[in-house]
């Protein structure tokens, strides 16, 4: 027994450094935190994901992991989703000043994370303490390139064509009690493309000497491809008493810009831009049971809404139709304005319970349930011209907004539900660490399917037992029965019309084992199974089903009742720490991918010559891939790491819509593999940072091999016995990419305060990386079209967004309080 006494001395620091190797660690794992983002010339969470092995960042700007489509990743924040399970992209900007730590979670995950096939990012916010502190920065910059052929006005610089403000706050409100942190951002960057305001998008066409013009514009440069965004982050914590803790985070952000669209080039004034917000609400209840036991409580609200048009009213007198007149093959729009408008929010109510355990020595027990309920409000039309009692167009152009009856207009409410538990144990010995978990997933669509597929359109119905009341029961619609007065309503129809789409269930078994070989060194295997459900675009978009006469295959239609996609994904790694800071990493992986949407066959209907397409589980990828990496720990002076890729992904089809666009040009089904368009077979990452407490610089290079392409052959450009009429799909690669960054600062101290000056270079050589190219060439500057089209515009084959963004300079002053 131990007598209590109290005993003077000297206070103790203990620091200790987090270890390179991980032995505990059964899958692929990166963690990044705040000190190392700040020294990066990285702009946002993308920028750090594409240092990353085994992540690949396509030309369309989507994020692969491990050869998956860009719907397969799990975004969340502190644990809780903020993925927008719409299109499964972010539903909302978290920005770096607000990330504590990064977690990317690429291989084999646990139980606990589910709906996601590829990778799992999570990103861990900061919090206040019991000092107050505080940040504000302010950053300026312009693009600056030699390449003004290409990038029309790049030379006229504007030190505020891009600006940054930023400020964070943090402290205590009840010191050791209850503490805040807040940080606000605003972004603003006109961009790189512009356009000359050459043409009025109210332009009306005029007879000139016997020839139709349009009404000319003054041709100054109006910004193309701008972005602006406003984003936050708030957060409580409050330590209720010492085994119970309640943290209360809100993050939001808001943006709006446009879209490049080489069509309106000369007619900027007629393009759509884009607005939206996602916000979300976190409350975190943290409860130590006891020394080896605790239980958190998670409630969340999200929503996200994004909005594009041109104008706010949809009977706006300045939308004027870019008909035929005023624009050809290869020529540009020289009046009229976009007609395209859309609106969709996605508002998402999360519960989640987690119990966490150490019941042994040897083994750790982690369970949970979550409840998930969303809704989507969705609504998309394209105006068309309003008619005169003869069908005739009225002149002017005057809009008319469709019923939602008809093909051009789609209006929806859909309200999912998702339901899930897990229970994993870590089981710790000293010479071998296991996981192993179990995942079950719930899932209701509450949607519905037409219940006589060849007749889908409640609006149009085709077979006459759905048009006419069977009036003497006898099961046939006879000629005396096919009357008006006998016709059911649509409220009638609704009663049969549908059937209702079954619940979706999985299961997930989750493996991982990692045996130390030194006391510095673990090798580690991982197995899992993976099931996601489709994002709800491909549920619920187009779902009605709407048909038309005459119009061919229709489609491809959303699907309530997909069932959910599969991974099988296996992982074999070695970890070792050659010195006390340096380290390396070497993983091998492969995917076996199943049950990817894809688009039916063509479906018959009662009306021959009218057949339509919807979305089914078809199509099937596989991934092999082996990443090595090779870190140093900053010390001292100097840091790197280094990373190289190799991967190959194959699959029938990139794209859900794939096998629609081919099915409509009469190619066969795909029955083989190919590969997919962010095939990226060789990536190499390098970072370096030098630096002492006072100054320091970073470089971060990036270079990668082409993705793919599918070459096309021009009619009447090869003759001859041996030239093919089509070639395979995606056989040919994109010129390689590089790029380099940098960022260096000089800090000092004002007053009280710290100073810090910043540049930043991204893109400091201003490499002309190629993102798109022309099919029949493989070059981004040159196609047979040039010379066989002699009426087009004589800019139109000058394709600036062909091309990654120039140069971009920053400089940047942050004072810390």
């Amino acid at each position: 027994s131990l007598q209590v006494e109290a005993l003077a001395g000297q206070e103790v620091v203990i620091v200790a450094e987090r270890p390179m190797v991980r032995k505990d660690l059964t899958s692929s794992e990166f963690r990044i935190q705040t000190e190392r983002i700040e020294k990066m010339p990285v702009q946002d969470m993308g920028d750090i994901l594409d240092l990353q092995a085994g992540i690949t960042r396509a030309t369309d700007g989507g994020i692969h992991i491990r050869g998956g489509r860009s719907s397969e990743i799990a975004y969340m924040v502190n644990g809780i989703s903020i993925t927008d399970d719409y299109n499964r992209n972010q539903a909302l900007v978290v920005e770096n000043e607000s990330i504590q730590e990064l977690q990317v979670v690429s291989g084999t995950f646990n139980a606990e994370y589910g709906n996601a096939m590829s990778g799992v990012i999570n990103i861990v916010t900061k919090t206040g303490g019991n000092d107050f502190s505080g940040k504000l920065e302010a950053w300026t910059g312009d693009y600056l390139s030699n390449r003004t052929g290409l990038f029309w006005n790049i030379d006229d610089v504007d030190p505020l064509a891009e600006t940054i403000l930023q400020g964070s706050f943090s402290g205590p409100i009840v010191k050791d009690r209850l503490t805040f942190f807040m940080t606000g951002k605003r972004y603003r960057n006109e961009g790189w493309l512009y356009g000359p305001d050459a043409y009025s998008p109210q332009g009306r066409m005029q007879t000139v000497d016997g020839e139709l013009v349009s009404v000319q514009g003054d041709s100054s440069p109006v910004a193309m491809n701008t972005r602006n965004r406003w984003s936050a982050q708030g957060s409580l914590q409050w330590k209720i008493m010492n085994p119970l803790t309640l943290k209360i985070d809100f993050l939001g952000s808001s943006y709006d810009g446009r879209w490049y669209n080489h069509a309106y080039r000369l007619n900027p004034g007629g393009l759509r831009g884009t607005t939206g917000y996602g916000a979300t609400v976190i409350a975190n209840l943290t409860h130590v049971l006891s020394q080896s036991t605790f239980y958190e409580i998670i409630f969340s609200n999200k929503l996200n809404e994004d909005r594009s048009r041109l104008y706010d009213d949809s009977m706006d007198p300045r939308y004027i139709h870019p008909d035929s007149l005023t624009a050809g093959a290869y020529q540009f729009y020289k009046a009229g304005t976009d007609l395209y408008r859309s609106y969709r929010s996605t508002k998402s109510a999360i519960g989640k319970l987690d119990l966490t355990s150490q019941v042994t020595r040897r083994h750790q027990i982690k369970t949970g349930i979550e409840v998930q309920k969303d809704r989507i409000d969705f609504e998309t039309l394209t105006l068309i011209p309003a008619t005169d009692a003869n069908g005739q167009q009225l002149q002017p152009f005057q809009p008319y907004v469709p019923s939602i009856s008809t093909p051009n207009h789609s209006l929806y409410v859909r309200k999912p539900d998702k339901y899930a538990a897990y229970v994993q144990d870590k089981i710790e010995y000293d010479n071998v660490v296991i996981n192993i978990g179990l995942r079950f997933d719930y899932f209701l669509s509450n949607g519905r399917m037409p219940a006589d597929p060849q007749d889908p359109n409640i609006y149009n119905p085709l077979g006459l037992s759905h048009l006419y009341r069977d009036a003497n029961g006898d099961g046939v619609i006879g000629i005396d029965e096919q009357a008006e007065q006998n016709t059911y309503s649509l409220e009638e129809r609704k009663s049969f019309w549908y059937r209702k789409a079954g619940a979706k269930t999985q299961i997930s078994p989750r493996f991982g084992i990692a045996y130390p070989i030194t006391d510095r060194g673990v090798i580690h295997f991982s197995y899992g199974i993976f099931q996601q459900i489709p994002e709800y675009s491909q549920l619920f978009d187009g779902d009605e089903i709407k048909l038309t006469e005459g119009q061919g295959i229709a489609g491809p239609f959303g699907n309530p009742d997909l069932d959910p996609q599969t991974t099988t994904m296996y992982e074999l790694g070695l970890k070792q720490q050659l010195t006390d800071n340096l380290g390396i990493d070497v993983t091998g992986y492969y995917r076996d991918i199943r049950d990817w949407i894809s688009t039916s066959a063509s479906i018959p209907t009662y009306s021959a010559g009218v057949t339509y397409s919807r979305k089914i589980n078809r199509d099937f990828a596989n991934v092999k891939g082996i990443t090595f990496t090779l870190t140093r720990r900053q010390t001292r002076l100097v840091g790197f790491d280094l990373d190289y890729t190799y991967q190959v992904v194959q699959g029938t089809n990139s794209s859900p819509e794939d096998e629609y666009y081919a099915l409509n040009s009469g190619a066969e089904p795909k029955k083989q593999l190919s590969p997919l368009d962010w095939d990226q077979r060789h990536a190499l990452n390098a970072s370096v940072s030098l630096g002492r407490a006072g100054w320091g610089c970073s470089m971060i290079t990036r270079l990668n091999s082409g993705q793919p392409y599918t070459p096309e052959i021009v009619a009447g450009t090869l003759t001859g016995q041996n030239v093919l009429s089509g070639l395979a799909t995606n056989g040919r690669r994109k010129p390689n990419r590089w790029t380099v960054d940098f960022n260096a600062f000089r800090r000092f101290s004002f007053l009280h305060s710290t100073v810090e000056l910043n540049l930043r270079i991204y893109n400091l050589l201003d490499a002309g990386n190629p993102l798109s190219i022309w099919t029949d060439s493989g070059k981004p500057d040159y196609t047979v079209y040039q010379k066989q089209a002699l009426e087009a515009d004589p800019t139109w084959f000058i394709r600036p967004d062909y091309y990654s963004e120039p140069r971009r300079v920053q400089i940047g002053a942050k004072v810390t309080l």
